[in-house]
């Protein structure tokens, strides 16, 4: 089993448990924003690291390689001195999601490119690139967006939240399915 689908349910239960905190944090009144500004800096670099894995081209991976450094480095670059305060990073979040979004389009032109049959619903990186091309290149044009308005009304904020649970939902759900395509359900016969 490659070692990123090793760290995958670490990565899993890291996020339920940032979501716990953060769901308490809010119920409480509390802010989450720093909460989320580091956690999602985190899952950048998980996802980077990953996607190094699961994809061939030197290029790509050379990138992948150099934003599991870099990008930390720009987001606290833009915290310090372009988007100050309790805010979320926005400007980091869609690079961040741009740069997953080439990632999982090199990954799913290699798989076209094989000259083998895959099985494509008993491979977890198939599954859990889906999830993030779909999450990503639904929500970085959005946070792009959300740079330009300078106080957003509250049925925008509402629908913007909405489009996010659905594809976070889509997102784990695609997670789960790359969980459990590997195991194996022998059949008996009695």
């Amino acid at each position: 089993m490659p070692v990123f689908l090793r760290a995958f349910p670490v990565y899993l239960l890291t996020t339920f448990i940032i979501e716990f905190i953060g769901g308490w944090r809010s119920d409480k009144g509390l802010t989450t924003v720093s909460l989320y500004n580091v956690f999602t800096t985190i899952e950048f670099v998980f996802y980077f690291w990953m996607l190094r894995y699961m994809i061939n081209n030197r290029f790509a991976k050379k990138v992948l390689l150099h934003s599991l450094w870099l990008y930390p480095i720009l987001v606290t670059l833009n915290k310090l001195f372009l988007q100050k305060g309790p805010q979320f990073h926005t400007i980091t979040f869609s690079i961040g999601g741009f740069l997953i979004v080439m990632a999982t389009i090199t990954y799913f032109f290699e798989l076209f490119q094989l000259n083998k049959p895959v099985n494509l619903t008993r491979e977890p990186p198939f599954w859990i690139c889906s999830g993030l091309l779909f999450f990503y290149a639904c929500t970085f044009p959005v946070y792009a967006l959300i740079n330009f308005f300078q106080d957003p009304s509250n049925i925008i904020i509402k629908n913007i939240a909405f489009v996010f649970a659905i594809v976070n939902i889509l997102l784990y759900s695609s997670f789960i399915i790359a969980s459990l395509c590997r195991i194996r359900i022998r059949k008996s016969f009695s």
